[in-house]
């Protein structure tokens, strides 16, 4: 290698190394700026959710945010299954907030007075007293087997494919059996200890 050609690569080296050191500077600048901090928040001013998480997220540098800033907020409302951001520079987030879908009123008759809850997508469940336009389980005996909640949910993403409406649909479980009844129509499903539904 001849002199020229030593030049010519310490100068390449440099410039490398200035364009490195400069884009350093300038993401060192926009993260620390008071420009690209967070100052209006923008979601779905729902009541039931605990929105405080979110609130504290003004002064946050705008670059740094990303799905992990918001682990507190899901903690803090079990019935949201997920949070879409959308930054606007310099100083503006809008949150989409998901929330979970309910697919199951049920009730359990083991205990007395019965307990009734709403049972999400995302498994989520919600103790609640009424009626709801969404699909009754009726739980007269146990044992309740693992997994049961994952299976009802399955069961029932699985119906809502059908032009069916689900608050029409009935579910009742003694332990061992599950009968679907939808007007007139009846199935009965046994409940093995795999929580697998076998057709009786």
């Amino acid at each position: 290698m001849n002199y020229g050609e030593v030049e010519r690569q310490t100068f390449k080296t440099f410039l490398v190394f200035s364009a490195l050191s400069l884009a350093g500077v300038l993401t060192f600048f926009n993260i620390s700026s008071n420009l690209y901090r967070v100052s209006n928040i923008h979601y779905l001013q729902n009541i039931e959710l605990n929105s405080s998480s979110l609130e504290k997220l003004k002064g946050t540098s705008i670059w740094l945010i990303d799905d992990t800033y918001f682990d507190q907020f899901y903690d803090d409302n079990p019935s949201v299954e997920s949070v879409f951001i959308t930054k606007k520079f310099p100083n503006t987030l809008t949150i989409d907030i998901e929330i979970s879908e309910k697919l199951a009123y049920i009730e359990d008759n083991r205990q007395s007075p019965p307990k009734t809850y709403i049972l999400h997508k995302n498994m989520y469940s919600l103790e609640t007293q009424g009626d709801h336009d969404v699909l009754f389980i009726k739980i007269t005996n146990g044992p309740i087997v693992s997994g049961f909640h994952e299976e009802l949910v399955t069961l029932v993403m699985t119906l809502k494919k059908y032009s069916l409406n689900m608050s029409n649909i009935e579910i009742v479980y003694d332990g061992q059996e599950m009968v679907v009844s939808h007007f007139n129509s009846k199935f009965y499903f046994l409940v093995v200890r795999t929580t697998a539904l076998k057709s009786l």
